[in-house]
């Protein structure tokens, strides 16, 4: 079988297909038979300092049980996480306790792409707690994180500011969130949207959580998913993927997302010889919406 490798250290060109054999399931194990897997810009950095596999989600068909598995059996679809980070393959063997079952009505391509962007959003909104009426500001609320991020607060009842380019005003809207230019003067043009904001959640790194407490924001209720060590500095949260909640949290937007109730947009979508040109999307940065990987697709 294919699958993708990395240790080269010369950044996305050094990514390559493999032969390798494929995987048996060891006891708690599943093989599954991968349909889909999404990129995520956290990959990125690390392809210039460390030999890995830089895959981690990932949907598919189970096709092979190994000895002690209860709840899944041959032919089901699952999604879930690769602790190893060997997702970008055809066929992966996985502990059974790191996939869940994927709604029938939930595209292959966003069950390959639920866990660590969206749950990454998940785990901010569980660290801010928004409430009914209540002002939540997102930096980069059209990103994957804060996008997912924006739709659970309108979920518990808040009203969602937007931090974002002019060029995705059009798509926060269409989902109730209120847009804001990101930019010189934003926090003058938050101020002009809402009179309050109680909690806000960072995507983007930088200046915003000097921003959020400038706007009074209570530091219990701030969070930054990407600039730990200002969070540290600064006494607020930086929760994220790991603190969603685990299984039972990628269940919970699986089932939403099957239902209808979570956007999740695909950008593009790549065979797995196309590997570094999905690398390359995913560095530009100029697509909104998940890039995914089919691994059946050798084209």
């Amino acid at each position: 079988m294919k699958a993708v490798r990395y240790d080269r250290f010369t950044g996305i060109d050094g990514i390559y297909l493999a032969d390798v054999p494929e995987p048996v399931a060891a006891k708690g194990e599943v093989v599954v038979r991968v349909e889909a897997g999404a990129l995520n810009p956290g990959a990125l950095p690390a392809l210039h300092g460390s030999a890995y596999t830089p895959g981690r989600d990932l949907a598919g068909e189970v096709v092979a049980v190994g000895a002690d598995v209860l709840g899944f059996a041959v032919g089901d679809a699952v999604l879930g996480r690769l602790q190893s980070w060997d997702a970008h393959a055809q066929f992966v063997a996985i502990p059974a306790d790191q996939v869940v079952s994927k709604p029938h009505a939930l595209p292959w391509d966003v069950a390959g792409s639920l866990y660590t962007t969206p749950m990454a959003g998940l785990g901010a909104i569980r660290a801010v707690e928004p409430r009914p009426g209540e002002t939540v500001v997102i930096s980069g609320a059209s990103g994957g994180v804060g996008f997912t991020a924006a739709q659970l607060a309108l979920r518990a009842g808040a009203r969602v500011v937007g931090l974002s380019s002019a060029a995705h005003f059009d798509l926060l809207r269409q989902h109730g969130v209120e847009p804001v230019l990101y930019g010189d003067g934003e926090q003058d043009r938050i101020l002009a949207a809402t009179d309050r904001a109680d909690a806000f959640i960072d995507t983007v790194g930088g200046a915003y959580i000097d921003l959020a407490i400038a706007l009074g924001v209570p530091r219990a209720r701030i969070d930054t998913v990407v600039d730990y060590r200002a969070a540290k500095e600064k006494g607020v949260k930086s929760m994220g993927t790991t603190d969603a909640g685990g299984l039972p949290a990628l269940a919970e937007l699986a089932t939403l997302a099957g239902a209808g109730d979570l956007h999740i947009p695909v950008a593009a979508t790549y065979p797995l010889t196309a590997v570094r040109d999905a690398y390359r999307a995913l560095a530009d940065r100029k697509t909104h919406g998940r890039i995914v990987l089919h691994p059946q697709d050798l084209t």
